[in-house]
């Protein structure tokens, strides 16, 4: 399967991000019901980015990622 650029870019800035939390350790321990709280959570920090008077780049990919990265946090969880 060929990923679109778009694709590659973005897991590649997902991956970015998590690593940026490595000391946290990872996901593993964590219950979907709790993942999927922060997801909400997430979803929250977007929209606000999004609705913001400034809006910025880096603030607006961000969340992008956060939220994406919880969603695949869960995907890992009931998938493994």
């Amino acid at each position: 399967m060929k990923l679109r650029k778009e694709v590659v870019k973005f897991a590649e800035f997902m991956e970015e991000v998590l690593q940026r939390y490595d000391s946290k350790g990872g996901w593993e321990y964590c219950s979907v019901e709790w993942l999927f709280l922060r997801l909400v959570e997430e979803v929250g920090e977007l929209a606000s980015q999004l609705s913001a008077n400034v809006q910025t780049k880096a603030g607006i990919t961000k969340e992008c990622a956060d939220v994406a990265n919880f969603a695949m946090m869960i995907h890992d969880k009931v998938t493994s």
